[in-house]
């Protein structure tokens, strides 16, 4: 009569990866190399910005000059 009854709550949840949330701001990350640094790639420009000799997609751009000017 004694039957083994598992007891509410302790269901087991399917082992998936666990979701890694960006320290910045607390979005899930996804990437590999986000999920290592725990940074997302918006947040880890934020902290560590390009170096000068780094082109990003603000860059200047040679123009030439207004005539009459």
């Amino acid at each position: 009569m004694h039957q083994e009854q598992q007891l509410l709550g302790t269901e087991t949840v399917a082992a998936g990866p666990r979701p890694v949330r960006c320290r910045l701001c607390g979005r899930t990350l996804t990437g590999a190399s986000s999920r290592r640094t725990g940074l997302g790639p918006a947040c880890d420009a934020k902290l560590h910005p390009a170096g000068p000799d780094i082109r990003t997609r603000r860059h200047e751009v040679e123009q030439d000059a207004l005539p009459g000017l």
